[in-house]
């Protein structure tokens, strides 16, 4: 993350204390440069005052809308849309917001106003036809319906239209038109659906007093699914119904938002998924997407903020606890990680938070913990009856943390069980390959079955390293050069592939090529390996310093 510290320690006295003693100009400093640190809270405070001060200053009001949006102060952005609008200065998506604005305030003459300006705008024109739609629904005016058959013309809508016509139809109580709407949406098995439809799906059945229809269409082993499933048998309702415009505008928002994080569009999409949070603030999808797009916008600390905004009896609260754990992480601050993993664990028996809890351990360098962790989420998960494709990335975890750990008879169990209850899994095939071969165990049996995970994923960096690898150890150098090319080429900052490219080199006599291999390797190698590389460039190969 950009720090400011001079502006900061310049401009750190709080802003309702200093407003009135500085000029504009320094408090626009002060905002910004809370706003490059990161603190959202000091950097919205900043730009509110001065646009109290200078409303029609374009470059503050426009640059208070930006913060206000990322930083999650709606009220503030909304103030500042409504400026910019007044000037003609207002960007597409401060329409977006003053629409989904109107819609939360449940004002449908302002809402439909604003969707008649929106449609003037090329870019985000395409949302207006479901947003007249949700308006009609909830003014009770016009049909909802006919409203979205104005998105069919229009390219743009396209991905959204079945989707959201089963939405409109869930919330005016037509479950069973609403579901054959869903999936035509997407036509395969209702199981294949997004997590989010199925969730608003199963609700509305359950609303409709087909329990049972619900809890089926909820099958499967995702961790939303299994807590959503246990919120319905408990009696209770599901915590984000699609049952009005405000749920219906914040799925919309939420569905186009992730598309435009996908597009590398995060600024857009983060702007996006605010705007369906603050419509409907109960919408898990909206906060966890925003927390997705600040985190990969590197600010970690606002991500946070956001998916503390999701309650522990979500159903997505699983989730929100494993990307909380998986940020603290990245900012470095691992006891902080650690204790979050450890919370989740207090009931014991959720396999997702033990798992959690062991990748945490990894991090920190204690692998042994990590192995007790991950055999409590196996256990966990076969009290819980999980199925295998939950089962083997589990053992998989448990195997590499024995390994690391120095107990290799153990890593090699879990490693087996984990093959014998996956033999086609690509993945199982090469890890449990390649740790044969690496720990100089069974290597023509490592060899087959990498051969056989090759088969499966012909692409893959990693396996494509192993396979040349084993080739390596079973006496041909010469055929594991260009195989290992290969994946130096698909992968070139992997340093594992790397050095095991300049043993191949140095054994086919390409000595030059094999130091160069070995640089490489040593810019992006760990600590611990850095030493046996350096051996290499400096003194060539040798037994002792052979690559694991």
């Amino acid at each position: 993350m950009r720090k400011a510290p001079i502006l900061l320690a310049l401009f750190a006295t709080s802003a309702s204390a200093a407003s009135e003693r500085v000029p504009s100009v320094l408090l626009y400093a002060r905002a910004r440069a809370a706003e490059a640190n990161g603190d959202a809270r000091l950097a919205s405070a900043g730009f509110a005052e001065l646009v109290g001060r200078e409303p029609a200053n374009e470059l503050v009001v426009s640059r208070s809308f930006r913060e206000a949006l990322a930083g999650g102060d709606l009220p503030l952005a909304v103030r500042s849309a409504r400026i910019l609008a007044k000037a003609n200065k207002l960007p597409p998506d401060g329409r977006v917001l003053l629409a989904a604005d109107a819609i939360r305030a449940r004002d449908w003459a302002a809402a439909g106003h604003e969707a008649d300006l929106l449609a003037k705008e090329r870019l985000f024109g395409f949302t207006v036809p479901f947003l007249r739609a949700w308006i009609a629904l909830g003014a009770r005016t016009g049909e909802p319906l006919a409203a979205l058959e104005a998105a069919r013309p229009l390219q743009l809508a396209q991905p959204y239209l079945a989707e959201q016509r089963g939405f409109v139809l869930l919330a005016l109580g037509r479950t069973e038109e609403g579901i054959a709407a869903l999936r035509g949406a997407d036509t395969r098995d209702v199981t294949a659906w997004p997590t989010r439809t199925r969730l608003f799906a199963a609700d509305a059945l359950a609303r409709a007093g087909q329990r049972d229809r619900a809890l089926k269409l909820l099958d499967g082993d995702d961790a939303a699914l299994e807590a959503a499933r246990d919120i319905l048998r408990r009696g209770d309702r599901l915590p984000e119904p699609m049952d009005g415009p405000q749920a219906g505008v914040a799925a919309l928002l939420v569905r186009v938002a992730g598309d435009m994080g996908r597009q590398q569009l995060a600024p857009v999409g983060l702007a996006l998924a605010r705007q369906a949070a603050w419509v409907e603030p109960r919408d898990a999808g909206a906060w966890l997407t925003a927390a997705n797009l600040l985190a990969a916008l590197k600010r970690p600390e606002q991500a946070l903020v956001a998916l503390d905004r999701i309650g522990g009896d979500d159903p997505y609260a699983s989730a929100a606890r494993s990307f909380r754990v998986a940020i603290l992480s990245d900012m470095g601050d691992r006891p902080a990680a650690l204790a979050d993993a450890l919370k989740g664990t207090r009931d014991g028996s959720d396999p997702a938070a033990w798992g959690r809890l062991g990748d945490v351990y990894l991090a920190v360098q204690r692998p042994a913990d990590a192995a007790g962790a991950y055999t409590k989420a196996i256990a966990a998960a076969e009290k819980n009856k999980a199925p295998a494709a939950q089962l083997w990335p589990l053992l998989l975890q448990l195997g590499g943390a024995h390994d690391q750990a120095g107990d290799w008879p153990a890593a090699k169990a879990a490693l087996t069980r984990a093959w014998e209850i996956a033999p086609d899994q690509a993945l199982v095939l090469n890890q449990l390959g390649y740790s044969l071969i690496a720990r100089r165990d069974d290597v023509p049996r490592g060899s087959a079955l990498i051969a056989k995970a090759i088969q499966l994923r012909p692409d893959d960096p990693a396996i494509t390293d192993s396979l040349g690898w084993s080739r390596f150890l079973l006496g041909a150098p010469a055929d594991a050069v260009p195989i290992l090319e290969k994946a130096s080429t698909a992968d070139p900052a992997e340093p594992t592939i790397a050095e095991h490219l300049g043993d191949a080199y140095w054994a086919v006599g390409r000595r030059f090529e094999a130091r160069y291999a070995w640089r490489a390797a040593l810019v992006t190698a760990e600590d611990k390996d850095r030493g046996r590389i350096s051996a290499k460039v400096d003194f060539g190969y040798t037994p002792a310093t052979a690559s694991p």
